[in-house]
């Protein structure tokens, strides 16, 4: 069923096509950043599935996947109906993590976006991170002598909040069923939207997202009560050449659940 949707190549990449629906796209017809996220997630799924290792079959071992770090670079968001080219693969595991690369390209060959993601392997009894490296041998990686796909990814740093950012925004949160997933938890898009969504109708007119770090700190479910918070060097970063933010999520009294750093551009600033 899955080779109807991705094909993976001799050096071990999976390719895949996503048409860009009214619906993903923003009252510019842009695609809105939650489409590239989808992708990122979708063709990951994918590739892993071919490999005998979706979250079904993961599930049956009694164990899934989840993802903790999420860093994109958008270079250009497409319109309404154009079609999306998805490369991804596999990197060597990083102690608890099984890093993979994705790159979204237009038509005519040309990057719209590169992402490169950490997963973990979670046992589902005890939730406990599991040892990644049987998985990433049956998920089959690039030679090592193939620059084009590198598989030796370096784990960034944990991102942090700088002490003189304050709240530029704040909004409450509660899940709801089609914020869950597979694995019962919120899923990763919804954090997306959740955190732009608590973001001005100004900054969203005027400027883009150009690039994104984002981690997954702790899951959270159905009946969580969250808080999104947006911090910044002043609430006229907002309307600066290239904003730099800071989000966060936050459970109950201040367990962060999620944290993101964002740069913006003026939308005029992005390839047509």
């Amino acid at each position: 069923m899955y080779n109807k949707l991705a094909t993976i190549d001799e050096k071990g990449v999976s390719h895949s096509r996503y048409a860009t629906y009214s619906h993903e796209t923003d009252p510019y017809g842009r695609a809105r950043l939650a489409f590239y996220f989808s992708m990122i997630q979708e063709a990951a799924g994918l590739h892993a599935a071919i490999r005998g290792l979706s979250i079904t079959a993961m599930m049956d071992e009694g164990k899934t996947w989840v993802i903790t770090r999420n860093r994109v670079t958008v270079h250009r968001y497409v319109r309404w109906g154009e079609v999306v080219n998805v490369k991804t693969w596999a990197a060597k595991p990083v102690r608890l993590h099984l890093p993979r690369i994705i790159e979204g390209y237009d038509s005519d060959g040309v990057l719209l976006f590169e992402s490169t993601t950490l997963w973990a392997i979670l046992d589902m009894e005890s939730g406990r991170p599991q040892r990644p490296e049987g998985y990433s041998t049956r998920m089959i990686l690039p030679d090592e002598g193939d620059e084009r796909h590198p598989t030796t990814i370096s784990i960034p740093k944990a991102i942090e909040k700088d002490e003189a950012l304050v709240v530029v925004g704040r909004s409450a949160v509660n899940p709801t069923y089609d914020d869950t997933d597979r694995n019962r938890h919120v899923n990763n898009v919804s954090y997306l939207n959740w955190a732009l969504g608590a973001l001005p109708a100004a900054l969203r007119d005027g400027y883009n997202i150009c690039s994104i770090d984002a981690s997954y700190l702790r899951q959270t479910y159905l009946d969580d009560k969250l808080t999104v918070l947006t911090w910044a060097a002043g609430a006229e970063v907002l309307c600066g050449d290239e904003p730099t933010l800071l989000h966060q999520i936050v459970r109950g009294e201040g367990e962060v659940v999620y944290q993101a750093s964002s740069v913006w551009r003026r939308r005029e600033a992005f390839r047509a």
